[in-house]
Formats: structure tokens, C-alpha cells, sequence
């Protein structure tokens, strides 16, 4: 990705280098699409399978995961010293690029963002996942961090809408105070969603869940899967 989107290579050996909207149609294909990030899905169910394999046991053998495997536990002690300190290995790693590869990380900009990091991502989400990390056990396990972890997905979805409003109400780019309180804004805006809709809502399901309460969601969904059953055999016959 970074031969191919560096200086928009790969629209010129398209031949349409210099149109704008091509340019930017392959950019968003490489940046924002599944086209360039299947490599990036692999190495998490590859990380998975290493975390499972070096960090968990099997209950009732004490063996390694199996296909046979009913229940798991954790075995920390198991896993290799560099997993086990993932966090601290993978952020020290970050800020070293960080203090001494500023220009180099700008200058292949594509390949960092298209999968650069995994290294490093993979160190901090098995670290963490381990839980012996020091970062893990006095910083992720705060309550501060695990309020911003609940409310972290209603961030990423209410950014743009948050922004939009602000913009339309009270202007943007000469709003300094705007730019300024954003950030509060959106974690406000973020834990209001979360406390008062997103949770709620999740009770609730989990409560009719537990009851066996049928809503027009689960008619509706039992529908759709009624007729599509019937599709196949009404070929079969045709």
C-alpha cells in the first residue's frame, strides 16, 4: 500500500493520474475500505490464536487449547516475558518511533496506517489481555479508563454528529472555544448515550432474554428467516 498509494502510483498505472476523482476513489478504497485492511483482519485472528495458545490452559487437562477443549483458564505464569509485559513493550516501542521516526513515519505515511502498527497493537491487546502488566493492572483497570473503554464505540459514532451540530450552530473554523470544549463535549455527549440509551436498551434485551419475551424485532427476524427458508426448495421444485 505504500508503493501503490505513495505519490498516487497506482492511479497513474491506471492512467487516469491527474483526474481528482479517481485519485481520491483509490485512496478511499486503500484507507477506508475492507480492500485494505484484509491483511489487518488475519493478524487479529492470528493474534487471538497466539494469545490462546501461550496465555490459556485447558481446565481440565492443564494442557494446551484443543479442538476437544470445553473450558479454559487463564496461565499468565505460561506466557513469554515479552507478552506477559506486552503493554509496557509495545507503548516503550510507540514512543521511540514517535520521538526518533516522526519524519520517516510521515514520509510512508500508507504503510503505518494499512497495518504499520500491528506489531505494536499486538504487543499492547495480548499485554493487556494477559493482565500482568503493569500499565494493564494500575492504568487500564481504573475506573476513569474503564468508563472511557464503555463509552469508547458511542465516541467513534457520535464524533461526526456532535461535530455537524456544533458546526451548523455555532461555526467551526474561527470558534476556538469550540475546538477547545469539543473534546469534554463528546466524552459528555458519549457517556449521556451510554448511560441513558445504550444501557437501558441492553437490560432490556437481556431481560426479555432471560424471560423468553418475543418482540416485534424477533417476529419480524423470524419472518425474514421463514421465507428465506422456503426460497431454496421452491428452485428445487421449479
Amino acid at each position: 500500500f505504500q508503493v501503490l498509494g505513495r505519490q498516487n502510483r497506482l492511479a497513474g498505472w491506471l492512467g487516469c493520474d491527474g483526474d481528482k476523482w479517481c485519485e481520491f476513489t483509490l485512496m478511499v478504497a486503500m484507507r477506508a475500505t475492507p480492500i485494505g485492511y484484509v491483511h489487518v483482519f488475519v493478524a487479529g485472528v492470528a493474534a487471538a490464536r497466539v494469545f490462546m495458545l501461550v496465555a490459556t490452559r485447558d481446565a481440565e487437562t492443564g494442557e494446551r487449547v484443543g479442538p476437544g477443549t470445553r473450558r479454559v483458564v487463564l496461565a499468565e505464569q505460561r506466557a513469554p516475558l515479552l507478552l506477559r509485559y506486552g503493554c509496557c513493550a509495545g507503548y516503550l516501542a510507540y514512543g521511540v518511533m514517535v520521538l526518533f521516526a516522526t519524519e520517516w513515519i510521515e514520509t510512508h505515511y500508507y504503510f503505518f496506517h494499512n497495518g504499520g502498527m500491528l506489531p505494536v497493537m499486538v504487543l499492547v491487546l495480548i499485554g493487556a489481555a494477559i493482565g500482568k502488566d503493569p500499565i494493564t493492572v494500575w492504568v487500564f483497570r481504573s475506573r476513569p479508563m474503564l468508563t472511557l473503554g464503555r463509552i469508547s464505540y458511542l465516541q467513534y459514532l457520535m464524533q461526526h454528529v456532535l461535530q455537524g451540530w456544533i458546526k451548523r450552530t455555532f461555526g467551526w473554523e474561527d470558534n476556538h472555544t469550540a475546538k477547545v470544549l469539543f473534546l469534554p463535549a463528546l466524552l459528555l455527549f458519549s457517556y449521556c448515550c451510554q448511560r441513558w440509551v445504550e444501557k437501558p436498551y441492553t437490560e432490556y434485551q437481556r431481560w426479555r432474554q432471560e424471560r423468553g419475551v418475543k418482540g416485534c424485532d424477533d417476529r419480524a427476524i423470524a419472518r425474514v428467516e421463514a421465507v428465506t427458508a422456503k426460497l431454496p426448495s421452491q428452485r428445487r421444485g421449479q
